[in-house]
């Protein structure tokens, strides 16, 4: 999942449709009300190390089997891991 593919997306879409264009979802949360809640993920890296400096998340609420409500939470992460990393210290 892009924040392309994301804004191509739509209220209304088949949950089926949604399926087949952008895949299995990373994660799947059932509500008690019927509804599921579809969790994509896009992460952008720092550099060539395994750090990423930001994260997407997509989140796409099914109920009966169509798209009620989508919605994206960007996480900026910090580019050190501890403390220590930081210069100076």
């Amino acid at each position: 999942m892009t924040g392309e593919n994301f804004q191509k997306t739509h209220v209304g879409m088949s949950e089926q449709s949604l399926l087949d264009t952008y895949g299995t979802p990373l994660n799947v949360y059932h509500k008690d009300n019927g509804e599921v809640i579809y969790e994509y993920i896009e992460r952008f890296p720092m550099n060539a190390s395994s750090r990423y400096v930001e994260s997407r998340r997509y989140y796409f609420h099914i109920k009966n089997k169509k798209v009620t409500h989508k919605q994206m939470v960007i996480s900026n992460q910090p580019g050190y891991d501890f403390v220590t990393d930081l210069p100076g210290a």
